[in-house]
């Protein structure tokens, strides 16, 4: 059972995300595998990214989709906030500002808990390079942001980079060399994984499958 500090937090963070970014759509989810698409190519912009407990058929009638999956073995109940593109202003500029396709972080939530951002390009694989710089750019824009509002306080943070239609590892293809991450975690404090498949281990961790 949650303690009322945890169920203060929880109101809190679910509060917080609802003022700064009242047009984003909040999805809980608790299954065994949670799979997050990115539809808006496929379908002509007509859908979004969705959260849902299976795989979905791609919108375009070509087989299944390709999603990015998040394994969740304990059955960890997660919220997934999808953002609107207007809800992110540049810090400097009257216009929106470039981030990523949401976050999620475990229902239950406190300050020591984690907040995973991802990102999702489904493009072909030998784009891939074309987005190494603008991923990672996304990513920490919308983590940037929740800093400065105050949503983000000691919680771990994940950048979670997918290319679904690459079916092998692409470390090398995002990141320059073995040590950037190391890098990016020190100037950013985000763990940053280039993954199509994610382990929720519990409400402390998350790490890459490959």
């Amino acid at each position: 059972m949650p303690n009322i500090s945890q169920c203060w937090t929880t109101m809190r963070i679910k509060s917080l995300i609802r003022r700064w970014f009242g047009h984003s759509a909040i999805v809980m989810e608790s299954s065994p595998e949670i799979y997050v698409a990115d539809m808006t190519n496929r379908s002509q912009n007509a859908r979004g990214i969705e959260i849902t407990d299976h795989q979905q058929p791609s919108p375009d009638g070509n087989g299944m989709m390709d999603s990015l999956v998040f394994h969740n073995p304990n059955i960890l109940s997660v919220d997934f906030c999808i953002f609107d593109d207007h809800d992110f202003k540049h810090p400097y500029e009257l216009r929106d500002d470039k981030h990523c396709e949401g976050c999620m972080y475990p229902t239950l939530h406190d300050p020591a808990s984690w907040m995973a951002f991802v990102e999702i390009k489904d493009c072909k694989p030998h784009k891939m390079s074309d987005y190494k710089r603008e991923t990672k750019r996304q990513i920490f824009n919308a983590v940037r942001t929740f800093y400065h509002r105050g949503i983000i306080l000691n919680e771990r943070v994940y950048g979670i980079i997918s290319f679904p239609k690459r079916h092998v590892g692409f470390n090398d293809s995002i990141f320059t060399d073995v040590y950037e991450t190391k890098r990016l975690k020190h100037f950013t404090g985000i763990r940053y994984y280039a993954t199509n498949e994610a382990l929720i281990i519990d409400d402390l961790c998350v790490r890459p499958e490959v």
